[in-house]
């Protein structure tokens, strides 16, 4: 009973505010639980920190697509295009439908939906034998859809009509490494405070800042501790994440965050040009939430 009046909570929050703060776009982030902003050594940073496009020198696309909570009307989409100047394209997309994602029925409507259309470039400040410094931003177009409202007849009679609103938001990183051993990062996102107003109401959207600390005891492990805070509200998550190049081909990465506990693990396997990858991010009450992506690599 506790668990089917959370997952009616928590599309209530979704579907009420005006952004959610999803904070694991992408298969390394749900696999290692978070623990990944200072850990960009692959596409995937253009999500959580763009710092790190200035390690990326070669065109690559990036897909994924998650169901969250193991909920098919609760449906998380992203899509990555890394140009080799440093400068990153993304679109992502969290939406709530009424009959599922993948329903063929008529009756299917989407509830809402929040997207996020992404410009990020990197750029070295400084690249030594010992040291190196980058910092990196994302210049954001927040666009959040709502369905009309069934009204007090349940048929749309009187009801409020659909509505799209849309606002800019500015994500800021940096990354600095010594000897390529330790690695520092930093990320805040919606540095500039946005929000939506309608009327006489104004709602900001989420702030939150990710700190976290990258140490490299050989090349193939990279070991993160990190931890994220929602500005403006007592909230902190710690994280821990590893990822491990089991071969040549095959990548393992775990994690997991305290505040709330959770568990991530994945897969990733290489073959030439192509990365296919596979993680999942348990919850202490709800299912857990599954991501599958797919990059290319364009040399």
């Amino acid at each position: 009973m506790k668990k089917y009046f959370l997952i009616i909570a928590t599309i209530q929050v979704i579907i009420s505010q005006s952004f959610s703060d999803f904070s694991f776009s992408g298969s390394k982030s749900m696999g290692m639980a978070g623990a990944v902003v200072s850990n960009i050594n692959d596409a995937e940073t253009m999500f959580y920190n763009p710092s790190g496009l200035v390690n990326i020198d070669e065109y690559s696309i990036i897909i994924g697509n998650s169901n969250l909570y193991n909920l098919n009307f609760l449906n998380h989409q992203f899509i990555g295009l890394s140009l080799s100047n440093n400068i990153a394209l993304s679109f992502q997309q969290l939406s709530t439908d009424s009959k599922g994602s993948f329903s063929q029925s008529s009756n299917s409507v989407e509830l809402s939906s929040e997207e996020v259309i992404s410009v990020s470039q990197g750029f070295r400040l400084l690249d030594d034998a010992n040291s190196s410094l980058s910092v990196g931003y994302s210049l954001n177009a927040l666009i959040f859809n709502q369905a009309a409202s069934a009204g007090p007849n349940g048929d749309g009679t009187f009801g409020l009509p659909k509505s799209s609103s849309t606002s800019v938001g500015i994500d800021v990183g940096i990354n600095a490494s010594l000897r390529d051993k330790i690695i520092f990062g930093a990320f805040i996102k919606n540095i500039n405070n946005p929000s939506l107003k309608k009327g006489s109401s104004q709602s900001h959207f989420p702030r939150r800042m990710d700190l976290g600390i990258t140490y490299n005891p050989f090349d193939d492990l990279h070991t993160t501790f990190a931890f994220s805070r929602t500005l403006g509200q007592d909230k902190t998550s710690f994280r821990f994440g590893i990822e491990y190049n089991l071969t040549e081909v095959f990548t393992l990465r775990s994690g997991i965050q305290m505040n709330p506990n959770r568990l991530g693990f994945g897969l990733n396997y290489s073959i030439k040009n192509i990365d296919l990858s596979y993680s999942l991010l348990t919850h202490s009450i709800l299912s857990t939430s599954n991501v599958l992506s797919i990059g290319v690599n364009f040399e």
